[in-house]
């Protein structure tokens, strides 16, 4: 053999290596491209069950912020309501005041003060009637 045929013969031996490796890696590759679309199959799945399950959330939220909407109208009505309850009663209590120091003057005509029990007798009734409306 030749020095130009052995040359020739390195030459195709480091070739033929060159090819295995490349096969090996190209192997490998296949190998990892599949898992990473096994992943990605996953993946858009998970994907796809989150979307879902946001998209009913959200619509629980709105659904609940509706009902409290509503729930707040519902109080701020309620209240409304009682405030002319409460301005009645403070007149009333004013009006029992100065009833009162009506009766404590001495110049005036009767001296008799209303008592507490009578006060509250009064303020009962008026809540009771309130309530009936």
């Amino acid at each position: 053999m030749t020095m130009g045929q052995i040359a020739a013969l390195i030459a195709a031996i480091a070739f033929v290596i060159l090819v295995i490796y490349l096969g090996m890696m190209l192997l490998q590759l296949a190998k990892v491209l599949k898992k990473l679309q096994a992943t990605v199959t996953e993946t858009t799945k998970a994907v796809k069950t989150l979307t879902i399950d946001l998209d009913k959330i959200a619509h629980q939220g709105n659904d609940l912020t509706v009902k409290v909407n509503d729930l707040m109208s519902d109080v701020n009505g309620k209240v409304g309501k009682l405030n002319p309850f409460f301005q009645s009663l403070e007149n009333f209590g004013n009006s029992l005041e100065r009833f009162s120091e009506k009766s404590d003057n001495p110049s005036a005509k009767r001296s008799w003060k209303i008592s507490p029990w009578l006060a509250g007798k009064v303020a009962k009734k008026a809540l009771k009637i309130y309530r009936k409306k």
